[in-house]
């Protein structure tokens, strides 16, 4: 399953997953406020959130229309 790593207050987090609601798009989201997640996120040499993790695929991404393709493609 895709992780999706986001914090509550931002725009672009909230935007992108509404984006991902629209198309019906599945992923378990962690909210970086837990610092469980932020640690994950900090090993992921992440920068900033929103930010795309695949586990299975080691694919990663902070780049939002990245995340937006590959989340369509892993959808079928």
């Amino acid at each position: 399953m895709l992780i999706l790593y986001t914090k509550t207050d931002s725009q672009e987090c909230d935007d992108l997953k509404e984006v991902f609601a629209n198309r019906n798009l599945r992923y378990e989201e962690r909210d970086v406020a837990i610092p469980e997640f932020a640690k994950e996120l900090s090993e992921l040499d992440a920068a900033k959130v929103p930010f795309l993790f695949d586990p299975q695929a080691n694919y990663k991404t902070g780049n939002v229309e990245d995340m937006i393709d590959y989340a369509s493609e892993y959808a079928f």
